[in-house]
């Protein structure tokens, strides 16, 4: 029966089934609960001591689900729940009681299976229930909402999204095909997600800006494709009407990251745990941000830079470069990202002398420039000038003591 349980995971990221203990082909199966403490419908809340009735209907669900993954071997099925026509709690359930399903399958009609459901505890009938489920094949990529899932009316998911356990998805939300929810997830207002997330435990995704200014306009979150966002990051709406807090493209942003509202955030931007960034940041692509860091509001990042943890961020970091401290300076070229990237031997040499005018000599910012003479022309290169010369509101991170004396 393993491979019944590796096929449920698919289906139900949350098992509520322990054990099969009988199936009989085109008739029905016994399945086995036992109720814990731990079960997710009880969200650590047991109001009366007695099990909330979602953990009998998930049980139920599972347990006919179960029966169909018996039924068809084939890899190409997906099932949900389509209708739950009616469910009865007989007799209350407490952590450590075995539950006994018996679900028989009653019809089925085009891609609507009918059961019969009914659990005992010590031979007596808990709950009983009538319900549908849903077949459909893989290909056709179906949308799977979690029955505890909250989704308002107007929002539209695309093609193969997933709604997990207790999520909520509010007025306005746009989500793209195949991004997936795990569980207790909130995308709040007007949030507009692209394709491929993947968006985990906790996440909390368009909420209010977090500014005084902020009086419930209309503002957005708006996050690109295939993006990795962790365990309880949150991410604000923007302050103004109709204006974005922006995710690009295949980020990673780990567990509790806080991104402020009216932020931009490139592509392929690694942020480690616990980092804080406040409102109106930019930060660009192919940056990667330690753990533990705080950025400074209106602060820029730039390009292929690499921040160290712990770190302090009050002024602008300059594309690639190697920056940390509290407060952060600029440490060094990150002259190792370069390379990576596959930037040119003739860049990287470029970047290198403008790396020690500005931060290994005596010269001011204007007269560093002024002493610049790159071999050839390059985007790296342009990009770097373009970012110094910009009129920034916070300034750029100044020289370190130990890089003024650096040989």
């Amino acid at each position: 029966m393993k491979h019944l349980f590796e096929k449920l995971q698919h289906h139900f990221p949350q098992p509520a089934i322990d054990k099969v203990e009988h199936i009989e082909a085109n008739s029905h199966i016994v399945t086995i609960k036992n109720i814990t403490l731990l079960d997710p419908s009880g969200n650590g809340q047991w109001l009366d001591g007695s099990v909330p009735q979602q953990t009998m209907i998930d049980a139920h669900i599972q347990s006919c689900v179960m029966y169909l993954l018996n039924e068809n071997y084939l890899e190409d099925h997906r099932y949900q729940l389509a209708k739950i026509q009616s469910f009865d709690a007989i007799k209350e359930a407490f952590p450590g009681d075995q539950l006994r399903i018996e679900s028989e399958f009653k019809s089925s009609k085009n891609d609507l299976i009918s059961f019969e459901s009914r659990s005992y505890i010590n031979g007596s009938q808990s709950s009983e229930m009538t319900l549908k489920i849903r077949q459909t094949n893989a290909s056709t990529s179906s949308t799977f909402i979690h029955p505890t899932a909250s989704v308002h009316s107007s929002a539209i998911l695309g093609h193969g999204v997933h709604i997990g356990p207790y999520c909520i998805v509010n007025e306005g939300v746009h989500i793209g095909d195949h991004t997936h929810l795990t569980a207790h997830v909130m995308i709040d207002k007007w949030s507009i997600i692209g394709k491929h997330n993947a968006i985990e435990f906790g996440a909390v995704i368009g909420s209010q800006a977090q500014d005084v200014k902020y009086k419930g306009e209309v503002a957005y979150v708006k996050i690109g494709d295939h993006n990795q966002i962790r365990e309880y990051v949150t991410i604000n709406r923007a302050t103004g009407k109709d204006e974005v807090t922006e995710i690009g493209s295949n980020n990673m942003l780990l567990t509790n990251t806080h991104i402020g509202h009216n932020c931009k955030i490139g592509n392929h931007v690694v942020m480690a745990n616990v980092v804080h960034v406040g409102g109106h940041v930019h930060i660009e692509d192919n940056a990667t941000i330690g753990g533990l860091t705080g950025i400074h509001q209106f602060v820029r990042v730039g390009k292929g830079t690499m921040i160290g943890g712990y770190s302090r961020l009050i002024q602008d970091v300059p594309p690639f470069m190697l920056c940390d401290g509290n407060p952060a300076y600029v440490r060094n070229l990150n002259a190792i990202g370069c390379k990576r990237s596959g930037m040119s031997k003739s860049t990287l040499t470029d970047l290198k002398q403008l790396y020690k005018l500005l931060y290994r000599s005596n010269l001011n910012t204007k007269q560093a420039l002024s002493e610049f003479s790159p071999q050839e022309s390059s985007d790296e290169v342009d990009h770097l000038l373009a970012f110094i010369q910009h009129d920034a509101s916070r300034g750029i991170s100044k020289k370190s003591v130990t890089n003024s004396t650096e040989e």
